[in-house]
């Protein structure tokens, strides 16, 4: 209470001095890690410019759930719903700029929103004595040792399969015996297929929201891997924007991929009911992330050139 007086006494003076100011307050002031928590933006800025939160803003561990604007008077107050997944204890929020227009002026002006922390607590904190029972001791248990006779039925079936193949079929040259395997599959081929088995299984209409995110999130995660040369399954959704980061990924749209990710971790651990523009977002950024960056090969690439 006394932190709140003293920050709206701050912003009343600079109200009554004609300046800018903007302050930021976390509700509540601590929470435990996957628990959501708002943060109140209070901004006044110069007269007749309208402010709004940008489109895209880096929050930094932080997950956005959601955002409410709204003014009372000449102050823009703004809330951002926001959760964190992966850190615990003091975790920095990144500062940001509120985007301001004159209406009709062009006249374009940016407020500071500057960094703020908040403590995270682990899901245990409280909890007397966390610690897993004890193990207990190890139980005899009597079992019957029977490989050497198992080893000698194997052999045994082994010639005997092997003489009678030889005594049934005639003796054929090794030429003739050799089989042309299948070229292998290319990344973008299987996630392709895998792709148009999650739309046939029509898993919207059976409103299985959770196993449709969990197969789109999967599906690009095994194609990025396979087609960047590296394992993706077993990484956050954070390491695997990093990973790519560090990489050539030509035609990749990593906004698109964050968003798509995001939403998966929403709908999975936050349990989120899906919007239907979420939902079909969801497929439609997988099928162009795929198109986007798919490997094509010599022969295809060849026509292509000639074509054109």
């Amino acid at each position: 209470m006394r932190w709140s007086i003293i920050t709206l006494s701050l912003f009343l003076l600079a109200a009554e001095a004609g300046g800018s100011l903007v302050s930021t307050e976390f509700r509540p002031q601590e929470t435990r890690l996957g628990e959501p928590v708002k943060l109140i933006i209070t901004a006044r800025g110069e007269e007749g410019i309208e402010y709004k939160l940008p489109q895209e803003i880096d929050l930094g561990p932080f997950v956005e759930l959601g955002r409410e604007s709204k003014k009372k008077g000449d102050r823009y107050i703004f809330t951002l719903k926001l959760v964190v997944y992966e850190e615990v204890g003091e975790v920095d929020l990144p500062g940001f700029k509120l985007e301001g227009e004159k209406p009709g002026t062009g006249t374009v002006e940016e407020l500071e929103v500057p960094p703020v922390k908040l403590t995270i607590k682990s899901m245990l904190a409280g909890v007397e004595k966390p610690k897993p029972r004890d193990i207990a001791g190890p139980v005899p248990v009597w079992v019957g040792d029977y490989r050497l006779v198992v080893y000698l039925g194997l052999v045994l079936l082994f010639f005997g399969g092997a003489w009678i193949l030889r005594r049934s079929r005639p003796a054929v040259r090794a030429r003739q015996r050799m089989v042309d395997l299948p070229p292998p599959r290319l990344a973008h081929q299987v996630a392709y297929e895998k792709l148009h088995r999650i739309v046939e299984d029509d898993l919207l209409r059976q409103e299985k929201f959770r196993e449709y995110f969990i197969r789109v999130s999967e599906t690009v995660r095994e194609y990025l891997g396979n087609r960047y040369g590296f394992f993706a399954m077993d990484l956050t959704s954070r390491e695997l924007l990093d990973e790519l980061r560090d990489r050539p990924t030509p035609g990749l749209e990593i906004a698109n991929l964050k968003t798509l990710l995001q939403d998966s971790d929403l709908v999975k651990f936050a349990k989120l009911n899906p919007t239907d523009e979420m939902s079909s977002g969801a497929i439609d950024t997988a099928y162009s992330l795929v198109n986007a960056t798919r490997q094509i090969p010599e022969e295809e690439s060849g026509r292509e050139r000639e074509t054109a």
